[in-house]
């Protein structure tokens, strides 16, 4: 793969106005969010360093590279550390996810439940796998947006990730009992 590059050949403004375009034209089911991961593989291998680009986040744990101005997007690197997974979670919206560095394993649920009784939830695995540079994983709005993801190996794991609005987090699920919670606030 190509070697990381402080010579950005297609720069994060660039990827923004694709992601629209992408949007625009095939919206954010599995072809817009196929379409978008291939430009933010483009972006990881071609943008250069992406982890001194943009701004440090608001949590200090990564980087802000891009907030749509109309809300329906944003574009940051974050880092997790080795062997601790995060909570399984869901978002509110899509995201797309890129690897920059390291080694992760992610893992997307579908809820199979009607919703009908809150704090409980039926998850079923759709796809799990451990991933690398370049490699690109997805989820969906609801029903398909529960996942969790962890750095494998002995080093962080880096990544470029693209969420749909503003990224908040909708609920942390607990396999053992069925049961979620509403997740705390962004920091």
């Amino acid at each position: 793969m190509a070697a990381e590059s402080d010579i950005a050949n297609y720069s994060v403004d660039d990827f923004a106005i694709d992601v629209k375009r992408i949007i625009s034209e095939k919206g954010t089911g599995p072809l817009g969010l196929e379409a978008i991961g291939n430009d933010l593989r483009r972006l990881v291998m071609e943008g250069g360093n992406l982890t001194e680009q943009g701004d440090p986040s608001p949590s200090g744990k990564g980087r802000q590279l891009y907030i749509d101005p109309d809300g329906t997007f944003r574009l940051g690197i974050g880092y997790f550390p080795t062997e601790e997974p995060t909570p399984v979670h869901s978002h509110y919206r899509w995201g797309v996810e890129c690897v920059v560095s390291g080694e992760e394993r992610f893992t997307v649920w579908e809820r199979t439940d009607d919703n009908s009784q809150p704090g409980k939830a039926a998850l079923k695995i759709i796809s799990d796998g451990q991933i690398t540079r370049g490699d690109v994983r997805v989820w969906y709005d609801p029903p398909k947006n529960v996942h969790r993801q962890w750095a494998k190996g002995d080093q962080p794991v880096c990544l470029a990730i693209l969420m749909g609005g503003d990224g908040q987090r909708e609920h942390h699920f607990n396999l053992e009992d069925g049961s979620y919670e509403d997740a705390p606030p962004r920091v």
